[in-house]
């Protein structure tokens, strides 16, 4: 089997249709998937028990993490598939996730899950060195390299009889970024998700970095552009009035959140109809939704280390707060990392059965300073490397 947990899908409810008129495609007709409130691609943390968490409280569709077709596509690579594609019956809609380089890596691997999920994604918003080093992610948005990634799109199209995505960041200029969506719809896609950031540069500098809000005003001028045309805004959520505002200030079909979803898998509780009041204080408490999301693991496995991630996440300040952090951090086993939620509950409904203990403190202190000077190391000699590769003309 090319998946991991895969049982019987389920028929998925559908809000929109997307009509593709590039030539190769033959005109064709595909029905997209509920998309108005979505769990965006995130590497080791949109894994199958935290799309389920998810969906519980609002997500209408999710996407995996981001999946490399170079290697997916082997025939010999069985077991990497499974281990990155994993779904069951409940996790509907889903959206495959790939970065890719290679058109017909992308559509073998497109043809393998094709049957197992509801769209396909081409990743154009990787910031990470990684995909410069492979030369995947934003670092195909150059101009040269637009016939390459319209090629990808016009042949998973061609192959697959689901919706083709593809996930962008913004261009240097606004009529740039309305021209490669227009290119892409052309090419077949039929929804894109634009992260309304600049691409990144290798340096991590200047108008790509990750810090400072995203550019919705971008985002709003590219629907407008194309009314009838799906867009999917990425940016500046954390709370769900930002999702309504998001939603608002845009016009977009649809919002997508990482970083808000992770600090709380019940950000789109809110938008659930009938959702009732018991629901939405309960979710309050960030213990309930890292004991549901353990009991996910146990029935979904996931790597202690991505547990690890979504514990601290969703549990940051309360970790903090009791000195718990670096307890969590150690944690080798899925009881070790239950037990420290279920203290961390413990000192929530009786404050004084915590007790403050200044030499942990002192400890924590330290190896912040010390991992702050491992960080400076590594940016120092990153800088001899990039000065190195000058001389060197490289």
């Amino acid at each position: 089997s090319p998946v991991g947990t895969t049982t019987t899908t389920t028929t998925t409810t559908t809000a929109s249709t997307s009509t593709s008129t590039d030539s190769s495609n033959k005109t064709k007709t595909k029905t997209l998937p509920l998309h108005k409130y979505i769990l965006a691609p995130m590497v080791g943390a949109s894994e199958l028990p935290f799309r389920l968490l998810c969906r519980k409280y609002g997500a209408q569709a999710a996407y995996t993490p981001m999946i490399s077709s170079a290697r997916f596509s082997l025939p010999d690579e069985a077991e990497y598939r499974a281990q990155e594609f994993q779904t069951t019956a409940s996790d509907r809609p889903l959206v495959a996730h790939f970065s890719a380089n290679n058109a017909s890596e992308m559509v073998k691997s497109a043809k393998y899950v094709e049957d197992h999920c509801d769209a396909i994604d081409l990743n154009l918003g990787c910031p990470q060195r990684v995909a410069y080093v492979g030369h995947y992610g934003s670092y195909l948005l150059d101009d040269s390299d637009r016939p390459l990634v319209l090629s990808i799109v016009r042949s998973t199209c061609a192959a697959v009889s689901i919706p083709v995505f593809v996930k962008i960041r913004l261009l240097s200029t606004l009529p740039e970024t309305i021209k490669l969506v227009k290119q892409l719809k052309e090419a077949g896609a039929s929804l894109v998700a634009i992260h309304a950031r600049y691409r990144a540069s290798f340096e991590r500098t200047g108008p790509g970095a990750r810090d400072g809000a995203a550019m919705l005003d971008q985002v709003r001028d590219v629907k407008k552009a194309f009314p009838d045309f799906t867009i999917v805004s990425n940016g500046n959520i954390i709370t769900y009035e930002d999702v309504k505002n998001n939603l608002e200030f845009t016009k977009a079909d649809g919002v997508m959140s990482a970083e808000g979803i992770l600090d709380n898998p019940a950000l789109y509780v809110e938008s659930l109809e009938g959702v009732s009041e018991e629901t939405i204080e309960r979710v309050k408490d960030k213990t309930n939704l890292a004991l549901e999301y353990i009991e996910l693991v146990r029935r979904y496995p996931a790597t202690i280390r991505t547990v690890v991630f979504h514990t601290r996440r969703m549990l940051r300040d309360l970790l903090n707060r009791f000195q718990l952090m670096q307890d969590c951090i150690a944690c080798e086993t899925l009881d070790e990392v239950e037990s420290i939620v279920n203290r961390v509950r413990k000192y929530c409904s009786d404050p004084d059965s915590f007790t403050y203990d200044a030499e942990k403190a002192k400890k924590a202190k330290e190896d912040l300073a010390r991992k702050k000077e491992e960080e400076g190391k590594r940016k120092r000699y990153e800088e001899r490397m990039k000065r190195k590769a000058k001389r060197e003309n490289k």
